[in-house]
């Protein structure tokens, strides 16, 4: 994701903490480093609050319209209203429209298992939304965001794909995870074999079979291997680092956690650990990653969790 996506995401969790405890004297310091961290966050701070002036403005609105007849004051407070309502969904409901796109949604910090009509089986991680489209000749799953494990019931007269993003994954008897953030995706075969492909960017053709692992995006691609007992160990709430980067393991563990992480030095992102950890403890696991190096995690209220370090 772009800096000003990222940028905006954290300023509606500084909005929401700020509102429920506007005192604490950690959280308005906090708040500030981030805040003189980098331009786009002043901006995105800026726009934040922009759009809550609108929402608060629309009782008065509606007053004016009431006491002064505005012919066109209607428009105006249903712009108001319009406004307010993305804002709520920005703060509140920040999944509401892939969820609206999704046959099924896996919630934050809990696993679906989901058991399709032909006797397939998908596993979704948290957070993570997908859409279903079955007909007597075909069966596309469309990826819409974040990381699930299938095992595919083959049937060679309906050929069994997942897209996600710009690359198809097509089924040739197999199971496999596949994950994806919107800007990158990645698939890894456990059992069986599968042939991708990608739509658009970086041309890619090429089939995987256990242990083979595939990385894409509009400017990289990238393939490997790994130990086929290593894969999806998230499905028995198992998170394991090999010599990865803190920035990785906050990635994550972030669809475990309702908080948001925000981590206040972009240094420590950086720093590599190599562990297992617990995914059914989310924030624990969170502080052994960091505090080898420093890292202290403030929790401010349940919608954001704050990594400060040296």
């Amino acid at each position: 994701m772009d800096n000003s996506h990222n940028a905006d995401k954290a300023a509606s969790g500084w909005y929401i903490a700020l509102r429920e405890d506007s005192d604490d004297p950690e959280l308005r310091s906090a708040f500030e480093a981030w805040l003189a961290q980098d331009p786009q966050h002043r901006q995105s701070w800026q726009d934040i609050n922009a759009t809550a002036r609108v929402m608060k403005s629309v009782p008065a609105m509606q007053r004016r319209k009431r006491q002064r007849g505005v012919r066109y004051g209607g428009y105006v407070a249903a712009m108001g209203m319009a406004a307010a309502a993305c804002l709520a969904t920005v703060l509140l409901v920040p999944d509401l429209m892939l969820r609206l796109r999704a046959d099924y949604y896996a919630p934050p910090g809990m696993t679906r298992d989901i058991r399709l009509a032909d006797g397939s089986r998908i596993v979704l991680a948290p957070r993570t939304a997908l859409a279903v489209h079955v007909t007597p000749r075909t069966r596309q799953i469309e990826l819409l965001r974040g990381e699930a494990y299938f095992i595919v019931r083959h049937d060679e007269t309906r050929p069994f794909s997942v897209n996600a993003g710009p690359v198809t994954t097509t089924d040739i008897g197999t199971e496999f995870d596949a994950r994806t953030d919107g800007s990158k995706t990645e698939v890894v075969v456990k059992e069986g074999e599968v042939h991708v492909s990608a739509r658009s960017g970086l041309p890619f053709e090429k089939d995987l079979r256990a242990g083979n692992w595939a990385e894409i995006s509009r400017a990289r691609a990238a393939t490997g291997y790994q130990s086929p007992d290593t894969i999806a160990l998230w499905r028995t709430g198992t998170l394991v680092a090999r010599d990865n980067t803190i920035g990785e393991m906050v990635a994550a563990l972030q669809p475990w956690m309702h908080a948001r992480i925000m981590v206040m030095h972009g240094s420590l992102m950086e720093k590599r650990v190599t562990g297992s950890y617990d995914l059914h403890h989310p924030e624990e696991s969170l502080a052994l990653i960091v505090r080898p190096y420093g890292g202290e995690i403030a929790s401010f209220s349940p919608w954001l969790a704050v990594v400060s370090g040296h």
